[in-house]
């Protein structure tokens, strides 16, 4: 027999999932609502009629027949063998949308998504189908939502502004509101804009991903290198990506430690890109490169093979410096400790790496092994140039 919490609970269903409000967009008419719920047995009526007698009158008091408003008893007829003719309620229907939205305390928020779509459906149709998607995360966002729609506005009649978003002139919007709703203008706009006025094959917002998706500048990551083999007054330099030009040289060193980058020794033709870490995903725009004799400078642990592995999904042909079981094996006693390892697996190894790579992830040679590039003799270095 259902209690009114349990009520309650069954009639929020339909707003909870957001089945309601979609059906609202869509113009589905859902009522009456009908709340199915366990009827008591023949026998609960025999054992425990004052019980269900009680149940009955709760049920009835809290109906629309004494309330007003909510929901209305439909009952059927049995005939018990001991308690005679018995009427018992059968189902629990809303009767009209008012009712149930009344009884569920959302009324005020039905009004509010209600005018939500009302001022979309006038402004921008082509959101229309989003928030049939994702009611609930549009009922959450109603108090920004005009914000978003002006946005989405000025994105129609500027597409690929090509700025800042600080340089965005949009009246009542500030350049915080937006770096806030990244994620749901990312959606948004991609329902009003044409599929020309966007990067398409841009997802998520990792690394100015919404910039990049939709033709804004950005902080763009800077690239620090040293020239090996110059005699300009100026060698040690720092460029924002789009600003990285070939340099004429034939051979680029990439190195992780910034005072490796510092301390790397003349190379005839030569440069060394430094400081990168997992940043150096940043390179894989800079097409010259590929022109280039890479070679990668990592530390011998699992990140080092991480990161190779990733600058070769790019760059097939670049090749390791330092980063074999010689050198491992030599500085063994100048290993630390790796403490949140790369547990994966790396596609893009050479034979030789992938052994090592396999000896450090299963513990052979030492305890999570981390020979960091810093640590090997400046000597070495050399011997290997």
């Amino acid at each position: 027999m259902i209690t009114q919490s349990e009520l309650k609970k069954k009639a929020l269903r339909p707003w909870t999932t957001g089945d309601f409000l979609t059906s609202v967009v869509n113009g589905d008419n859902r009522f009456p609502l009908v709340i199915s719920f366990g009827k008591p047995s023949g026998k609960t009526l025999s054992q425990d009629y004052g019980k269900v007698r009680e149940w009955i009158a709760q049920l009835h008091s809290h109906s629309k027949a004494v309330t007003g408003t909510g929901y209305r008893l439909e009952y059927r007829s049995i005939k018990h063998k001991m308690l005679g003719d018995q009427r018992i309620p059968e189902q629990v229907l809303f009767d009209e949308r008012d009712d149930w939205l009344s009884f569920i305390g959302k009324v005020k928020a039905f009004r509010q998504f209600d005018e939500l779509v009302g001022t979309t459906r006038r402004a921008l149709p082509e959101l229309v189908p989003w928030l049939a998607a994702k009611p609930l995360k549009a009922l959450e966002l109603a108090a920004s939502w005009p914000q978003l729609l002006k946005v989405c506005h000025y994105f129609r009649l500027n597409p690929l502004p090509g700025r800042y978003i600080r340089q965005l002139d949009i009246p009542g919007v500030d350049s915080k509101f937006i770096e806030k709703h990244k994620g749901v203008l990312s959606q948004l706009l991609s329902q009003v804009l044409d599929p020309e006025d966007y990067d398409g094959t841009v997802t998520g917002l990792a690394e100015n991903g919404f910039e990049r998706r939709f033709g804004l500048r950005f902080d763009e990551p800077l690239i620090r290198y040293r020239l090996l083999d110059s005699q300009q007054p100026v060698t040690d330099i720092t460029v924002p990506v789009s600003q990285f030009h070939d340099t004429g040289v034939g051979t680029v060193f990439i190195t992780e430690n910034k005072v490796n980058g510092l301390a790397f020794p003349p190379v005839a033709n030569a440069m060394v890109i430094f400081g990168l870490g997992y940043g150096i995903q940043s390179l894989t725009a800079i097409d010259w490169l590929h022109k280039k004799e890479l070679i990668y400078w990592g530390d011998i642990d699992t990140h080092g093979f991480a990161i190779l592995s990733r600058l070769r999904q790019n760059f097939a042909e670049v090749r390791s410096l330092l980063m074999d079981e010689q050198t491992l094996r030599h500085h063994l006693h100048l290993c630390g400790e790796e403490e949140k390892r790369f547990t994966g697996d790396l596609a893009h190894l050479t034979p030789d790496e992938q052994q090592l790579f396999a000896l450090l992830q299963a513990n052979l040679l030492g305890t999570n092994l981390r020979l960091e590039q810093e640590r090997i003799s400046y000597g070495w270095l050399l011997d290997a140039l």
